[in-house]
């Protein structure tokens, strides 16, 4: 019975000191991986306006915690605002939220993916000009920038929650079908222009039936890539899920939808 009452308290004895010394989660997460020194070097140069270095430091972060939230969130803000990469911005979002599903800034950047997303699109496909499309577009970027305000300001201020961001408002049906009608009839004046339209060679690798598969080589991005196959930068994204847009390898694989 003595035996068993000293195992008893020992197991607590292991169990508090453990808790005491951080080997639990805890509810200051966030707080213990903005220690890294990476993650604090990081700041300090976004202070100096130095965002390119800044991201390099973010990125040790995440070597050394490929789990921290508030690194991904940093990245993220960074390829957003700083640097225009949507792309990689969407990306470090979206990790953001997988391993940070309740954070306080949750419901910003889920409408910061949806304005990356249209800043995409809009890059990828550029629409032709019209009064009604020209007025949507400019309440749309209205909207972004309010919405990149607003990511500014959560990130200033890490322990408050913001504001609720407004709503991207969603493109009326007159202007979709226009702008639907506009670039079919763009397409078929290009194809009577340029001639029959002749079918690209399919490499031999490709016709054995098994998923293509593109080897990175230098200089090349996930939207270099995808324009260079037809393809969206997000089918991309989609079919390599593990794989870091921001830091592809030269000889890397990438399956190809």
């Amino acid at each position: 019975m003595k035996f068993t009452r000293l195992i008893f308290y020992c197991a607590v004895f292991i169990l508090v000191t453990a808790g005491l010394c951080g080997c639990f989660p805890g509810g200051n997460n966030h707080l213990d991986e903005e220690k890294d020194p990476h993650f604090q070097r990081g700041r300090d140069l976004v202070n100096s306006q130095e965002f390119k270095a800044a991201v390099d430091e973010y990125e040790q972060a995440l070597e050394t915690n490929p789990r921290s939230a508030s690194a991904h969130y940093e990245l993220g803000w960074l390829y957003d605002t700083k640097i225009n990469d949507y792309a990689a911005a969407i990306y470090h979002y979206q990790r953001h939220l997988l391993l940070a599903p309740n954070s306080p800034r949750a419901q910003l950047v889920r409408e910061r993916i949806r304005g990356c997303k249209l800043e995409l699109a809009s890059t990828e496909y550029p629409l032709p000009n019209s009064q009604n499309l020209q007025r949507e577009v400019d309440r749309l970027t209205q909207e972004n920038r309010l919405l990149k305000q607003q990511l500014d300001a959560a990130r200033s201020h890490p322990g408050e929650t913001p504001a609720a961001a407004p709503a991207l408002p969603a493109v009326s049906s007159a202007v979709s079908s226009s702008v639907s009608s506009t670039v079919a009839s763009a397409k078929v004046e290009a194809s009577a222009k340029e001639g029959p339209v002749q079918p690209r060679a399919v490499p031999a690798a490709l016709d054995t039936g098994h998923p293509r598969v593109y080897v990175i080589q230098a200089r090349d991005t996930i939207t270099s890539v995808a324009a260079r196959y037809g393809l969206k930068p997000k089918q991309v994204l989609a079919a390599n899920p593990e794989v870091n847009p921001t830091r592809l390898r030269i000889g890397q694989n990438l399956n190809l939808p």
